[in-house]
């Protein structure tokens, strides 16, 4: 409430300020008298020769500028293909009787590329430059401030970055990827000061033989384009500094950039919960596991085990310690080849406490268990890959990569069980050390204007080795496990799975015409999988039996043909599809063999209307089928958790699903008004779901084709408009699934409905200060066929910064939660306040900052989850507030 009475109050001051403000229209045409659409329009203050006020013109010509009434100013409109208009004017309402811009036809483009660096934004094709000095503040620390700060940009705490309601791919550095792309740590590592421009690259390509075909209309990408002086020079920033109570953060960003190389490092080590390379950054980095198949429309499913890896991605733990070194390079030694690559190494230490009040699904009365848990996780992991590039000349490319990842994870965690009364003490260590490598080639020929031949091929091979530890004072399993009492239950699981996958994929690439192309391709997949487990207890020869060991032997084999065909009729772009696969299954355990054979036809198809250049819709359609790995089929028990066992069905076939997809797209500089959203639905029929036997709450869980389809369907929306300095957009997404299991040998039917709503303002007063006001409300409503729950959270947000005589900026973030459930079983209430003092003169490679992290010093968070056996609700405990000082140096 405090916060939005300062919003009201600044308002108002800005609107006495703000009032002689007016806009000016106007309509863009060439000799011919039709409208020049993006074509770019400066007002200009004759005495400060500054911009004022930029435009881009819309599909109807029009354009608007924000001026000061009665001023004199320099208008300039600019358009490829057309001289540069030039001349003096004087703003007024003008809304009735639109300024009119005659241009004509140039002969020659220099005078529009002499003046086109003065232009915020120009558009060339698919490429949107913006300029980030017409943008910016001045006070943005990282890229990320910079690509906030331009028209339809957004950035999300995990670094995803979207333009116009698209995601964006990756990011570039003068044409170059940075850190393969990745955009988040692009966004949080790359100084502000080294950002000229931003460009946005629409329908990315980055194989020259390709580029003929038009097949990436849904590839964005963003290319920074460097300050002057930024290029054959080491430049970057450093920052350390220390705390109360041993808190310490030591920062280094550092490049170099020229023509021919290109070195990045990043350095970080901190415990002030800044995690610089999280498990979810880590896992982004997987380097091409997903096989060539899938865009087939068929998936091969390896799963993976996690034990202790995902406390890595808890950014508000009690306790956070992180390491992290990254060295990214690009070596261009001539024309011909390029090598490129990076090398990462991260440690994470976390100490993780939680408290959570479990319902599980089922038709018992004493379904309820709380659960307090302490965890200590260790992560080191190490990623590294190496490309290489050969292009002869235009219509050739080879390339070859390599990548491999490894990790060391560790877990020791404990657990107090409640379940009625009834206490249960369980420790568990874990242990594992996976490795991945995989390898690729890729060859693209051109032959000729028509035709682009392709032949790509992917070998991976992946090792999983997780080891745990249980030890309890009260029996677990006590139907299914024979375990033998000894001061306690102390039992052990060694499990080895190894995968190896080779693709490979062939394409002809054949253009009739230029509205008319058609791709035939021939590939196939084949996978190799082997698993052994066992679970030991010292002196206890029962569970030798095969019923708690596996030794198996699994294969997977696809080889397919695909038909497809590219036209476009006008605006409409049509992309019909046909995929003819044969599937070839086998597996050996229990001393025999089971052959399955299969054959399937998925067809899939594609619409684009382009109703005009920033308005678009786009549907899509396919029929896919989803195969599941080893860890499905093995009939030995393995323990997954402390009240889990899972034994695996060989008798498993694949799913076959139904995905359709609506997304809109709506982009207008002329009005600032912005909108996109979209709808996903899916229907999976044989869907593998699990059958779940309980034993008080502790449960055998076994996968089963399901008969009845399980649906998903997603919406989500949003919404922007630009008023003079203010900013308002709203958002929105939904999420709904039901999905079908059986619980204890009776059918259950699972409902989750996920609702978000968002509302917030921006505006920037005086050019010294700005603020944003948000409201945030959030529905998570659980259903199955014993139970149903709905957890509501509603939080207001805000953040403001005020620069002071440019040598002082003060920021300030802060967060309310009222977090309950409907039922009024729970109700929460915690907030966070978190702020900072900057001082820094001004072209001062100094600065100097004063931190504080949860101010309010919070104790908790809260959170919720549902699956197909429990609905969960748990507070996570959290760092206590701290303060840090540090200095920042500007190479």
């Amino acid at each position: 409430m405090r916060i939005l009475w300062v919003l009201l109050l600044s308002a108002s001051l800005y609107t006495a300020k703000s009032q002689d403000i007016i806009r000016f229209m106007g309509i863009v045409v060439d000799s011919t008298g039709s409208p020049v659409e993006l074509a770019n329009v400066v007002a200009t203050d004759p005495e400060s020769n500054t911009i004022t006020s930029f435009g881009v013109t819309d599909y109807q010509g029009r354009f608007v500028l924000k001026l000061e009434i009665g001023k004199q100013y320099t208008l300039k409109v600019s358009f490829m293909g057309f001289e540069t208009f030039d001349e003096t004017i004087v703003a007024r309402e003008n809304l009735s009787d639109p300024y009119r811009v005659n241009m004509q036809h140039s002969v020659t483009q220099l005078a529009t590329l002499e003046i086109v660096d003065e232009f915020p934004v120009v558009i060339t094709g698919d490429t949107i430059t913006y300029r980030a000095d017409a943008f910016t503040k001045g006070t943005e620390r990282k890229l990320e401030d910079v690509l906030l700060a331009l028209p339809g940009f957004e950035v999300n705490d995990d670094g995803q970055v979207k333009v116009q309601g698209k995601e964006v791919e990756k990011i570039l550095v003068e044409g170059k990827e940075f850190f393969e792309g990745d955009t988040k740590i692009a966004a949080q590592n790359i100084p502000a000061s080294a950002v000229e421009k931003v460009q946005v690259l629409r329908n990315l390509n980055e194989i020259a033989p390709m580029s003929s075909l038009n097949r990436n209309e849904d590839r964005l990408a963003l290319n920074i384009k460097l300050a002057e002086g930024k290029e054959n020079m080491l430049f970057g920033d450093v920052e350390a500094g220390p705390g109360p109570d041993r808190r310490y953060l030591a920062h280094a960003n550092l490049f170099f950039y020229n023509p021919k190389a290109t070195v990045n490092f990043i350095g970080d080590a901190n415990n002030i919960g800044k995690q610089a390379f999280t498990a979810m950054d880590y896992y982004r980095f997987t380097g091409g596991m997903q096989g060539l198949g899938q865009r087939s429309g068929s998936f091969f499913n390896v799963s993976e085990d996690n034990l202790g890896v995902m406390g890595m991605t808890n950014n508000m733990a009690r306790s956070i310690d992180t390491k992290l070194g990254a060295l990214n390079f690009d070596y261009v030694p001539a024309k011909k080849f390029r090598f490129s690559g990076f090398l990462i190494a991260s440690a994470i230490d976390n100490q993780i406490s939680s408290r959570s009040n479990r319902t599980y699904i089922n038709s018992e009365q004493d379904n309820r268990e709380q659960l307090e848990t302490r965890d200590l996780a260790e992560n080191l992991s190490g990623l590294g890959k190496f490309d290489l590039t050969y292009t002869p000349h235009d219509n050739v490319h080879f390339g070859y990569k390599a990548f491999v990842k490894t990790t060391g994870i560790k877990s020791e965690r404990e657990r107090l069980s409640d379940n009625l009364g009834f206490f249960n003490t369980i420790e568990t260590d874990s242990e594992q050390e996976p490795v991945t490598l995989t390898q690729q080639l890729e060859l693209f020929i051109a032959p000729g204007e028509r035709n682009v031949f392709s032949l790509e091929g992917n070998y991976s091979y992946q090792l999983q080795n997780p080891f745990i530890e249980f030890f309890s004072t009260n029996r677990l399993f006590e139907i299914n496990l024979p375990l033998v009492p000894d001061s306690g239950y102390l039992f052990f699981q060694d499990k080895e799975i190894t995968t190896g996958r080779l693709d490979a994929v062939a394409n002809w690439y054949h253009i009739l015409n230029k509205t008319n192309h058609v791709n035939v391709s021939f590939g196939s997949n084949t996978s190799w999988q082997k698993m052994t487990s066992a679970i030991r207890q010292q002196s206890n020869i029962s569970l030798d039996s095969e019923d708690y060991r596996n030794d198996i032997d699994y294969s997977f084999s696809d080889i397919y043909a695909g038909f497809n065909y590219k036209t476009k009729w006008g605006d409409v772009t049509l992309n019909p599809g046909i995929n003819l696969h044969k599937y070839t299954l086998r597996d050996r355990q229990l001393s025999t063999e089971e052959v399955i054979y299969k054959t399937l036809l998925l067809p899939d198809f594609s619409a684009k209307y382009e109703i005009r250049s920033s308005q678009t819709i786009w549907f899509q359609y396919a029929l896919q089928a989803m195969f599941f790995d080893i860890r499905n089929i093995a009939s030995g028990i393995v323990i997954e958790n402390y009240n889990n066992l899972f034994r695996g069905d060989r008798s498993l076939t694949n799913s076959t699903f139904h995905s359709f997809g609506l997304n809109y797209y709506n982009f207008s500089m002329f009005n600032h008004f912005n909108i996109y959203g979209g709808l996903n639905y899916q229907k999976k029929y044989d869907d593998i779901s699990n059958e779940i036997d309980y034993q008080n709450l502790e449960r055998t869980v076994t996968p089963v084709n399901i008969s009845d389809p399980n649906d998903f369907f997603t919406v989500y929306g949003n919404v922007t408009k630009t008023f003079l300095k203010f900013k308002i957009s709203g958002r929105t997404n939904l999420s709904y699934y039901s999905t079908g299991n059986l619980i204890n040998g009776l059918p259950n039917r699972n409902n989750s409905l996920v609702q978000k709503y968002a509302g917030q303002a921006e505006t920037t007063l005086f050019k010294v200060f700005t603020m944003e006001v948000g409201y945030e409300k959030i529905y998570n409503q659980y259903e199955s066929s014993t139970t149903a729950t709905t957890y509501i959270n509603d939080k207001p947000f805000g953040k403001a910064e005020l620069n002071l005589f440019k040598l002082f900026t003060l920021s300030a973030d802060y967060q309310h939660n009222h977090y309950r459930s409907e039922d009024g079983l729970l109700n929460s209430k915690y907030e966070f306040l978190n702020g900072a003092i900057y001082f820094q003169k001004e072209k001062s490679p100094w600065q100097i900052k004063i931190s504080g992290l949860n101010l309010l010093n919070t104790s908790a968070i809260r959170r919720d989850s549902f699956s197909e056996s429990l609905i969960n609700s748990y507070a996570y405990y959290v760092q206590p507030r701290y303060f840090l000082f540090s200095i920042k140096y500007d190479i």
